[in-house]
């Protein structure tokens, strides 16, 4: 008869016993409560420096000899800099820069190197009556801020040029544009393309969340790693063994340790993951609507958020099933420091093979398309895609497919192999050995 090696009950007392152990630990709960904290605070950071920037008034004077040319240029620069957000409340609202006219140069000189203005817009007419307009900030001007006063510079120079045509000639008062910018590449769960404002919050946030999975990858896939070779050095593995399979242990370990490790890591980020979701509903009760107009975070939806629990999930499987696989190729612990390396480079090449993928607006190419379809990379790699463009269904199915067939062929491995440490217990064999004693493993 077929010799029957069921996982349960062994596999689930060997679990809850790793897992028992690590979740009552001191140091375990309060390394859970400080990460929760720093990982709250974090999300809340966009709200809490919006906050100050609202509290700021950013003082820009403006100088020209012709007093109609300075009034003009003030009022060009109020409607471009101080342009309200999409949704504010205009009795809640304050405009982040207050525009002046000064009469003299010395004086908004004065005021700029004292620090009263952070930038003097200097307009001067020239003999064939052109404009000739100079920004002058202490150190390297802000690039945006920049850039509007650029684009004031053309209004002006329009309504100056409209204001000086003859009576007859007259046309209506200049109005400042709205100006939105669209990427072509990515459309929301609705089919309509965002904005570039909510594209770069996807990137930035998909950013954030290959950085999560990254980290807790190394981090407790080295705990699996570590309880798996641990057991080896010592005698405990002789009353282990006569009690359960190596199959038994090896998957108990992983779920074990693993979900030790898993059930910190949602602690940490459940309470900061929900600050981003209704990040908007508490921007308005602190801000005021449109308060986070411009913010780095926004388009986090449900649907990216299932996605992204379901590629951690099968990574951290995949990856868990590796660490156990070189813990159970050890002899001691403390060569774990040798084989751990390698492992992280594996997981560092996907991470920065994600990176591309969401700088580019989900223009992965032919190198990111082959990424997010093969393990171990398609766990960074398919998120990044989804977090910033459409990705058609079947690729999405295809990478699910070929991660979950590799996590079963992992684990096959680790067992195997785990199987082998039992048979050289005891000895520090060379590699030939182990993988001879690992192919004689029924």
């Amino acid at each position: 008869m077929p010799r029957t090696d069921p996982l349960l009950p062994n596999a689930g007392i060997v679990a809850r016993r790793e897992f028992r152990d690590r979740v009552r630990s001191r140091l375990y709960l309060a390394s859970t409560v400080i990460l929760m904290a720093i990982a709250l605070g974090v999300a809340l950071t966009p709200i809490a420096v919006r906050y100050l920037d609202s509290r700021t008034v950013t003082r820009l004077a403006v100088v020209a000899a012709d007093a109609a040319l300075a009034e003009r240029a003030v009022g060009v620069l109020d409607a471009l800099l101080n342009n309200p957000p999409q949704g504010a409340d205009a009795a809640t609202w304050r405009p982040p820069f207050r525009i002046a006219a000064v009469d003299e140069a010395a004086r908004a000189e004065a005021g700029l190197s004292g620090g009263a203005y952070a930038g003097v817009v200097t307009v001067e007419r020239g003999d064939d009556g052109r404009l000739h307009v100079t920004y002058r900030t202490p150190g390297v001007a802000d690039a945006t801020r920049a850039q509007l006063v650029g684009f004031a510079a053309i209004g002006l120079a329009v309504l100056d040029w409209t204001a000086n045509l003859p009576e007859d000639a007259r046309l209506d008062p200049f109005q400042a544009p709205q100006f939105d910018l669209e990427s072509s590449t990515a459309s929301t769960a609705e089919g309509r393309p965002v904005s570039q404002q909510e594209l770069a919050s996807r990137g930035f946030v998909g950013t954030v969340f290959i950085v999560l999975m990254f980290l807790s990858i190394l981090i407790y896939g080295m705990w699996v790693a570590t309880g798996v070779a641990a057991e080896k050095s010592s005698r405990v593995m002789e009353l282990m063994i006569s009690a359960a399979s190596p199959r038994q242990l090896v998957i108990g370990k992983v779920l074990g340790i693993g979900g030790a490790g898993l059930t910190q890591y949602v602690a940490i980020a459940l309470p900061a993951l929900l600050a981003l979701a209704f990040q908007d509903r508490i921007a308005d009760a602190v801000l005021g609507p449109g308060g986070m107009a411009g913010a780095p975070v926004s388009g986090l939806t449900v649907e990216l958020l299932v996605a992204y629990g379901t590629f951690f999930l099968l990574g951290f499987a995949l990856y868990a099933f590796v660490y156990a696989s070189v813990g159970s190729f050890v002899s001691r612990p403390d060569d774990l420091q040798t084989l751990s390396l390698p492992l992280s480079l594996l997981a560092m090449a996907g991470y920065l093979g994600a990176l591309p993928i969401l700088l580019g607006g989900g223009a992965s190419g032919p190198v990111g398309l082959l990424m997010s379809l093969l393990p171990p990379f398609s766990p960074f790699a398919m998120l990044a895609r989804l977090m910033v463009g459409p990705v058609p269904p079947w690729q999405v199915g295809l990478s699910l497919a070929l991660l979950i067939g590799a996590i079963v062929v992992v684990a096959g491995a680790a067992i195997r192999i785990y199987s082998a440490g039992v048979l050289l217990y005891g000895q520090r064999p060379g590699f030939r050995a182990f993988i001879g004693a690992a192919t004689r493993v029924k």
